[in-house]
């Protein structure tokens, strides 16, 4: 037995002496890795980035090694976190040159996406027609060609079954139920609430299995998500046969999965498969981040007398110049400046998307540190979000700090910035801000648990719901 236990802490102390040694040796001699640390063997620091808040790792990391640059080992790859503003510009101006987009493994089998060595298939130029049908959607005259008097009318809807004669509720799963009925209206061209009730649940647990530990057996996190992707995957491949049917008979559809199954290049059409993981992609990352930043931003709009009076009376102008029960066109959007302020500071407080991860496709040299080819790269875009060095009083919400000039540039960048910035950006602005501007107009209403606490590691939700009580204008 003795044996046996000296033999386990020998084992133990060379593990700690290799993982020292990694930690601090140079490249070559001239080349210097960032600070850092691997953590862990096998385990890595990967629980403290997935399980810890991530604005309070970042911070931990930046105190420890002054610096806005360090390496760790994230799902057992070697990893280098960058952020900050000259980080920020950096990451978003390299490609391809310098960096290559990379998916983590829970992207890449949800989404049935090809492995990094893998060069896409056959078809390769008619997948790539898709994402210039997506954002001519996705563009201001779009949005209002295609979504226009729908999101009207869904709105509509809304308000008057989930609102109207109520005096308290909860925000929070009522606006997930909105964003998600938009949501299939506007990618699938479905308008029933009972059908995307049902598919909630199953959204929910696809985004939660993005930034999960990738074990697939029942019970865990992963699992469910795997199962969830299919079962969404299953329904637009059938909504896709559909489409298919009534665009043989001539039947016009205004939906964006209808173009993408008409969607030609070269004679052929995008594949079934590819139209599917493009749309649940796309519904995906915009029905729970724009949910989640409606929720927040109705709690904290309830919670300052100032900034709700200074919001009704801008969407009572509007009002006026647009004439009531007249629908809302761009140039109206356009107007909603300060509640667009609103909108800036609770992405700020309460980002949906912590960073982006890249792969360095030749050695890197950032601030005097080398980034070696082939390693991973966490490009941590609400890394600057809470720090007082670009926000004063970084933790109140203040949404005058986003008017006139703004932060400091590539200091706040929620929809990334670059080539690959979020074609999502003006849809979201879009919804939240028609949301908002039918809110205000129909009721007024009271924070019932200002202090509710803030779930969520890497993602923020709140933890009962955003209760409110509500009154009738």
């Amino acid at each position: 037995m003795d044996f046996f236990m000296q033999s386990i802490f020998l084992i133990m102390i060379t593990l700690v002496i290799s993982i020292f040694v990694l930690n601090r040796k140079n490249l070559d001699g001239t080349k210097t890795l960032p600070q850092g640390s691997f953590g862990w063997p096998i385990v890595n620091e990967t629980y403290q980035f997935l399980f810890k808040k991530i604005d309070h790792f970042l911070q931990e990391k930046q105190k420890k090694h002054s610096s806005d640059i360090f390496k760790t080992k994230l799902l057992g790859e070697p990893t280098v976190v960058l952020y900050g503003p000259s980080a920020n510009k950096f990451v978003s101006t390299s490609e391809p040159k310098h960096v290559k987009v990379w998916y983590l493994r829970t992207q890449r089998m949800l989404f049935n996406l090809p492995d990094h060595d893998q060069p896409r298939a056959k078809n390769s130029a008619v997948v790539a027609a898709a994402p210039v049908k997506i954002l001519g959607f996705l563009k201001p005259e779009g949005l209002f060609r295609y979504m226009g008097c729908n999101i009207e009318s869904i709105m509509h809807q809304h308000f008057m079954r989930n609102w109207e004669g109520k005096t308290e509720l909860k925000v929070y799963p009522l606006v997930k139920s909105f964003a998600l009925s938009l949501a299939y209206q506007f990618y699938l061209g479905i308008d029933d609430p009972l059908h995307v009730a049902k598919f909630v649940s199953k959204f929910d647990d696809l985004y939660s299995g993005i930034y999960a530990v990738p074990a697939n057996f029942p019970g865990t996190t992963f699992h469910r998500a795997m199962k969830a992707a299919s079962k969404i995957r299953e329904e637009i491949q059938l909504l896709i046969n559909k489409k298919i049917d009534c665009l043989s008979k001539g039947i016009v559809m205004n939906d964006l999965l209808a173009h993408l199954v008409g969607a030609v290049e070269d004679g052929k059409y995008v594949p079934k498969i590819e139209i599917s993981n493009i749309i649940m992609g796309l519904m995906n990352s915009s029905y729970t981040s724009i949910a989640i930043t409606l929720a927040f931003m109705i709690k904290h709009i309830g919670l300052d007398p100032h900034i709700y009076q200074k919001i009704v009376s801008e969407h009572a102008d509007i009002t006026k110049s647009k004439g009531a029960g007249a629908a809302l066109d761009w140039d109206s959007i356009q107007k909603m400046k300060y509640t667009w302020c609103v909108t800036q500071e609770t992405m700020r407080l309460y980002p949906t998307a912590p960073g982006a991860f890249r792969e360095a496709v030749t050695d890197i040299t950032f601030e005097g540190f080398t980034i070696p080819k082939g390693w991973k790269i966490f490009w941590a875009m609400m890394g600057t979000n809470k720090n007082s060095k670009y926000f004063d009083e970084a933790e109140s919400f203040d949404p005058s700090r986003f008017e006139e000039n703004g932060p400091v540039s590539y200091s706040y960048i929620p929809f990334g910035a670059g080539a690959r910035s979020c074609p999502g950006k003006d849809y979201t602005r879009f919804v939240i801000l028609t949301f908002i501007h039918n809110l205000v107009t129909k009721f007024s209403w009271q924070v019932m648990h200002p202090h509710e606490q803030v779930l969520g590691s890497l993602v923020p939700l709140p933890a009962n719901g955003i209760p409110i009580r509500i009154r009738h204008l």
